[in-house]
């Protein structure tokens, strides 16, 4: 195995039965919560309410901030941080989706750092990476996707210039987070799908990239990603399933907390480099659904360059119980047998599909390269030129819902 750091700042209470710890624990980050939410539904289905009353109870002071909108604006995160400083709100909460917290995140560190617009700190901007800190954060994840909850990451749109990037820093894991499967009892069918496809991703990128050097990162992956291939079909049948709502979520968590990768070379995420560059360009795809659109393409491209070959016939063995034939025999049963569930399970569809044209293929390869390569390529085992983007993405012709 690898040398490894890990940093966990956050405290998970994980269960229905949490919300006066929770409460009580985020009592101790201050006495002002700049309160970051979506659209609307929380507040509807009535997840907010009996924390906000806990927490004023408490002597906490709530300011509200609505309306961040799937993969989040950096207008919208300017505008949420200039309204935290002027209440003097002095940590953040956020209670939603990926997006919520993603947010929350942007604003607490553009807040902290004094400055207006959080777009420049972004990956392949003038000054990223270079935030200097951030309000303490809480989470309350209200969908089982993104592991937000305990990662140096936010990712950030800007339609104004067709941008999708991301700010990482070790001082935007939030301090607390408050797990409760029962908050995603009413997800959609669609939202459920594509935060399994995200799930899954997470484990999938530094498994089959970052070398076989560490046994038991492998089997912690294989169990998330079985946890994904057992739950979702449960869910699809079953959305009130509590038990499965819960291993899905306590899985989006585990996939990336970096456990998942301890001990394995450093890889790239590739897939979702190339996933933002997609959703820069059509802000409406959902990052879970343009992942899963891509990985079949993507696994079958490695595989015809004779790349992670034997790491994708031991996911055919330990996934599928596929044991006869050669390595790449192997390889190739497992990702047949992966696109299977994929279509089993709502998850399997063309770029044409979701509304992108082959001649914005192109630009979006660009886009990639640029803003998260080094100007001319990923890295995926070895090159991965904007050619071969492009060329992942025509393969995805083959998943078309039209030819089905």
């Amino acid at each position: 195995m690898n040398s490894f750091e890990i940093y966990t700042p956050t405290r998970i209470l994980f269960g229905a039965d949490q919300i006066n710890v929770f409460a009580e624990r985020a009592a101790q980050l201050g006495k002002h919560a700049f309160v970051v939410l979506g659209g609307g539904t929380v507040e509807k289905l009535g997840f907010l309410q009996p924390l906000a009353e806990q927490l004023a109870n408490l002597g906490v002071k709530l300011t509200h901030f609505r309306g961040i909108e799937p993969n989040p604006e950096a207008a919208t995160i300017n505008r949420a941080a200039a309204q935290l400083k002027a209440v003097g709100a002095d940590f953040v909460l956020a209670v939603g989706g990926g997006s919520v917290m993603d947010a929350a995140k942007s604003i607490a560190a553009l807040a902290y750092t004094g400055e207006a617009d959080i777009w420049p700190f972004v990956a392949g901007e003038a000054r990223a990476f270079q935030l200097s800190g951030a309000l303490p954060i809480a989470a309350v994840p209200t969908t089982a996707a993104t592991a937000s909850e305990v990662t140096p990451f936010a990712v950030i749109s800007n339609r104004e210039v067709g941008g999708k990037s991301i700010i990482s820093h070790e001082f935007v894991k939030p301090r607390l987070a408050w797990l409760n499967p029962s908050f995603t009892q009413g997800l959609s069918a669609t939202v459920t799908q594509d935060g399994a496809a995200d799930i899954f991703s997470h484990v999938i990128e530094n498994y089959l990239l970052g070398t076989d050097i560490s046994p038991l990162a492998d089997r912690y992956s294989e169990a998330v990603m079985s946890t994904v291939f057992e739950t979702l079909p449960r869910l699809l049948a079953n959305p009130h399933d509590l038990q499965a709502r819960a291993d899905l979520m306590w899985a989006s968590t585990l996939a990336l907390n970096d456990y998942q990768k301890a001990g394995r070379a450093e890889a790239e995420f590739v897939l979702h480099s190339i996933e933002h560059s997609l959703s820069a360009k059509h802000p409406e795809l959902a990052h879970g659904r343009g992942l899963a659109t891509l990985y079949p393409a993507y696994f079958r491209w490695l595989l015809g360059k004779d790349r992670a070959q034997a790491r994708l016939a031991q996911l055919g063995t330990r996934l599928f119980g596929v044991k006869e034939g050669s390595p790449a025999e192997r390889a190739e049963r497992f990702i047949q047998l992966f696109e299977d569930w994929l279509q089993q399970n709502g998850l399997l569809q063309s770029l044409q599909d979701l509304g992108f044209n082959s001649s914005e293929f192109e630009g979006i390869a660009e886009y990639a390269v640029k803003t998260y390569g080094d100007g001319n390529q990923l890295n995926a085992l070895g090159p991965i030129t904007r050619s071969d983007i492009v060329e992942i993405f025509q393969r995805t012709d083959r998943q078309s819902l039209v030819s089905r």
